[in-house]
C-alpha cells in the first residue's frame, strides 16, 4: 500500500469521529463532511506543481507562483459530491467532471451510467482528482482510473473518507507498478475490513444515503 497517504490531523479524526456516530443527524453529518473536504483538498494540493510569476508589491516587483498544472475535479457520483466542496473553494479555478456509477448489489460490481469531461487538448498534462468517500471493494475507483488511464490521462490522484484494505489491495492489484506510478490514493483512514455485504467495517455506513438522507 505505497502508494496510500493517510492524513493524520486533530481536526480529520474529530470529524470523522462525528461522521462515524450513527446518531449524528443529516445536517451535522453533511457539515463535517464539508469541513473535512478542506483538509481533504488541501493534503491532495500538496504535491501540485508551481510556476513563476510577477508579482507587484505596494514596495516592489517580486517573484511569485501560481499553480501549473491543469486540474479536473472528477466526483463519482453521488457520495462524490460530498467531498467538492473543499477544493472548489480552495482552487475555485478547478474544472470539475462528473462520472456517475453505481454499484450492483448482487455483483457489487460497478455499472456506469453517466460521464462529463472538459475538452484538453494534451491530456497527459491533466491532473485528475478522483472524489469518493468510499473505497469499499475498489470496483467503482478501478472502473474511473481505467477509463482515465485509457483516455490518456497520466496524473491520477484518489480522494477518499475512508477505505479498506481489500479496496487498496484491489486497486494495486489490478494496475501494479506501471501503472502505478501514475496514481496517488489519500484518505483519512485505512480501516478494518469489509463486511459480507460489501461495506466498510467500522466505516460509517452508507455515506451518500447519511448525505442525502435518503
Amino acid at each position: 500500500m505505497g502508494k496510500l497517504k493517510i492524513i493524520d490531523h486533530p481536526l480529520v479524526h474529530h470529524y470523522l469521529s462525528v461522521m462515524r456516530d450513527k446518531k449524528t443527524p443529516q445536517v451535522e453529518f453533511r457539515e463535517s463532511l464539508d469541513k473535512i473536504s478542506f483538509i481533504i483538498a488541501a493534503e491532495t494540493f500538496r504535491s501540485l506543481n508551481l510556476e513563476n510569476k510577477a508579482v507587484y508589491t505596494p514596495f516592489k516587483k517580486i517573484e511569485g507562483k501560481k499553480i501549473k498544472d491543469k486540474l479536473v475535479l472528477l466526483p463519482i457520483l453521488r457520495a462524490g459530491l460530498g467531498l467538492t466542496k473543499g477544493f472548489t473553494e480552495l482552487y475555485p479555478e478547478i474544472i470539475t467532471s462528473h462520472i456517475g456509477i453505481y454499484r450492483d448489489e448482487k455483483s457489487l460490481k460497478p455499472v456506469q451510467y453517466y460521464f462529463k469531461f472538459p475538452k484538453i487538448a494534451d491530456k497527459k498534462e491533466a491532473t485528475v482528482i478522483i472524489v469518493d468517500p468510499m473505497i469499499a471493494t475498489g470496483g467503482s475507483v478501478i472502473f474511473t482510473i481505467e477509463y482515465l488511464l485509457n483516455m490518456g490521462i497520466r496524473k491520477i490522484k484518489v480522494a477518499s473518507l475512508l477505505c479498506a484494505p481489500e479496496g487498496i489491495e484491489a486497486i494495486e492489484k489490478r494496475f501494479g507498478k506501471e501503472d502505478m506510478k501514475y496514481i496517488e490514493i489519500i484518505s483519512c483512514s485505512l480501516d478494518e475490513k469489509l463486511n459480507d455485504k460489501g461495506y466498510i467495517v467500522p466505516g460509517l455506513g452508507d455515506a451518500g444515503d447519511r448525505m442525502f438522507g435518503t
